[in-house]
């Protein structure tokens, strides 16, 4: 089970509205140079199939701890929805998919766009219909791209866009079929010489439908070979694949992990919670791992497995979401290490429901240090792991909890997180030498080339209609380059004046805490020790208003996470807020909990908080989120990096909420 949001959702159904087809050309570009794919592109998620994410360590750059502190935004380029997806860039061309199903070929040096083509939607994904990265080669004489887009792997020209194959998982199903593609392809050579592209597959824990991994002939799409972990039995459930696999191409050897079993202890299987190895040749299984006993704690192998060389050992390193590092002799599956960073996000144990551990994959810098940042749960969440002894090197408090892949150059590792913010951090001592607020949270990780950086921003609550408006790809780059800055550089806006008219009334709409009080869940972060806290909202869409009544809250500053920029500024009071989007918090001020006062006028000794407020600044559009945070200064919203850390809790609409018209 996922677990992977920002902003506390379920798995829900996200119908894509975007048109099928292909190819559309920009009529001003000449098309992408025709070099080949060189060593120092970042052509697939984690840069090679060894997926160590860092950029190896003879390519020429820059970019260092002393010098990354300059880095300029180069331009944006601003995407129809959410990108999730890492970018991947080869020669003179950066290739990167969004949620509605849209993949791009952009410019490198301007971020115009080369040619977009539109993947036919799927009806049943967690999130979005393309959440993976691509992967760039050079088959039978063609630039080639290949990437996932619901439950299909799509092969297009690299120049054109141009559709070259597809080829559909566990085909023949109806729109309900669970069947999905999370994974990021990689792009490898065969025993026989010939070219694959191996890919895993998920069904969200469905017994309905089969996961597993599968080789495809690189230059035709057909099936070379197909891993089933219910080896030809009833489907369980209980072996999803969204941990995107790695290949040792000398040992021929494809190594990757698999997710939960709900229906644990019946459904357990040995494919369960497990790291597995097969033979890049014909899928044969030849090593499997579990960690763990039966459970229903979601203690999935996400991210992507790093391979690297520890001493005279080849190992195979991956985190999971209990919070662990494990690291594995290559060849038997053999533990060599296991370290704990954190421990899972676990809000009620035994819920099938995790939000922290890892989740985005780690990177293995030049020095040896593993770099690798935790999800929602216990902090700090940026660490640092000896590759050879396992030991933490260092932890730090700054980083907030990410979804992300981290991604190294030299002594330098990128990554980004739930706070709207990209850092750059020294790999031998985690600390931060360059930070950037971005358009929105941050769940893809970075594309190093040269001395530049491509990053993504935005995210938005799975199965919420409303796209994200500020999602995209952002180039970073070092001063004194041979390329100008064309000026498209964007910024985020101040957040309105509450001195705004007020909404009249919102347009009806049939949803929990409209017309009734309903309870905040609290299921997002975990409370601060010793506080039981209770908090309802009640929405009123005519005249439009908003009440909050609250207890047991305990101090604002409780709340905010430690040894982040929020602990560092403080909080005095609680207030609450109506903003338009996850990627977007521009909001409005509601009104400021306080204490309620008894018939006397006097202070109510229980300590509960309330606040109302039927003068709802008019924005000019939906509100899609509520928000209670943790303040310092309670008429303005915080900084947008500041938002998750001081976040109480927060209760989404959907369909948003939308002024009634006059």
């Amino acid at each position: 089970m996922r677990g992977v949001v920002v902003l506390g959702a379920a798995a829900a159904l996200l119908l894509a509205a975007c048109s099928s087809g292909g190819g559309e050309r920009s009529a001003a570009d000449d098309g992408p140079d025709t070099a080949p794919v060189d060593a120092c592109d970042w052509p697939m998620w984690g840069q090679s199939p060894a997926r160590t994410f860092a950029a190896p360590s003879d390519c020429p750059t820059g970019l260092s701890a002393a010098t990354v502190g300059d880095l300029e935004e180069e331009w944006f380029f601003n995407t129809e929805d959410v990108v999730s997806a890492t970018p991947v860039v080869v020669g003179d061309t950066v290739y990167v998919g969004d949620w509605t199903g849209r993949f791009y070929a952009l410019d490198r040096d301007d971020g115009s766009v080369r040619w977009t083509f539109d993947a036919p939607p799927h009806e049943l994904v967690y999130a979005g219909q393309i959440v993976g990265s691509a992967a760039v080669g050079d088959v039978d004489g063609r630039r080639t791209v290949y990437f996932g887009a619901g439950k299909t792997l799509y092969a297009l020209d690299g120049a054109t866009g141009e559709e070259v194959w597809r080829h559909e998982l566990n085909p023949g199903g109806d729109d309900l079929d669970p069947t999905e593609i999370e994974t990021s392809p990689v792009l490898v050579a065969g025993a026989d010489g010939r070219r694959l592209v191996v890919i895993g597959y998920d069904v969200h824990n469905a017994p309905t439908a089969r996961a597993g991994v599968a080789a495809l002939d690189a230059a035709s799409g057909e099936e070379v070979w197909t891993f089933d972990p219910d080896a030809g039995g009833e489907p369980t459930g209980c072996a999803d694949v969204w941990s995107s696999p790695a290949v040792d191409e000398d040992a021929g050897l494809v190594l990757f992990g698999t997710g939960n079993c709900p229906s644990s202890p019946d459904g357990w299987t040995r494919f369960s919670d497990a790291m597995v190895a097969v033979a890049l040749d014909d899928g044969s299984l030849v090593w499997r791992f579990q960690p763990h006993e039966p459970n229903n704690d979601d203690l999935d192998f996400a991210g992507a497995p790093n391979l690297f060389t520890a001493g005279d050992r080849e190992l195979v390193g991956l985190g999971n979401k209990d919070g662990h590092y494990y690291a594995l002799d290559r060849a038997t599956g053999e533990l060599a290490w296991e370290v704990e960073a954190t421990e899972p996000g676990l809000n009620e144990p035994g819920s099938n429901f995790s939000t922290g551990g890892f989740i985005g994959p780690t990177a293995v810098a030049d020095d040896g240090t593993i770099v690798g940042g935790t999800a929602v749960g216990p902090c700090p969440c940026l660490h640092g792991i000896d590759a050879t002894t396992g030991e933490i090197a260092w932890q730090q408090d700054r980083a907030a909890p990410t979804y992300a892949a981290s991604a190294a150059v030299g002594d330098v590792a990128f990554s980004g997180g739930t706070d709207f913010t990209l850092r750059a951090v020294e790999t031998a001592t985690g600390e931060v030498r360059w930070e950037q607020e971005m358009g929105g949270p941050v769940a893809g990780g970075v594309a190093v080339q040269g001395d530049d950086v491509f990053a993504v921003a935005g995210l938005r609550e799975p199965g919420q209609e409303t796209r994200a408006e500020n999602s995209g790809v952002t180039r970073f780059s070092l001063p004194g380059g041979d390329e100008e800055d064309d000026g498209g550089a964007t910024t985020t806006s101040a957040a309105p004046s509450t001195t705004l008219a007020p909404l009249a009334a919102f347009a009806p709409t049939d949803q929990g805490c409209v017309g009734a009080p309903c309870a905040f869940s609290f299921s997002l972060k975990d409370p601060p020790a010793g506080v039981a806290p209770a908090m309802t909202l009640e929405v009123t869409t005519d005249p439009a208003a908003v009440a909050v009544r609250a207890s047991g809250l305990g101090p604002p500053e409780a709340w905010l996470r430690p040894g982040s920029p929020a602990a560092e500024v403080g909080a005095t009071g609680y207030a609450v807020f109506l903003s338009k989007g996850v990627d977007n918090p521009n909001g409005a001020l509601v009104c400021v909990l306080s204490p309620l006062d008894d018939a006397a006028g006097t202070a109510d000794a229980s300590g509960d908080l309330a606040c109302s407020s039927d003068a709802i600044p008019d924005l000019g559009s939906d509100f899609d989120r509520l928000s209670v945070l943790a303040v310092d200064d309670p008429s303005t919203l915080p900084p947008v990096a500041e938002g998750f850390d001081r976040l109480v809790d927060t209760v989404a609409f959907d369909p948003p909420l939308r002024p009634e018209d006059p």
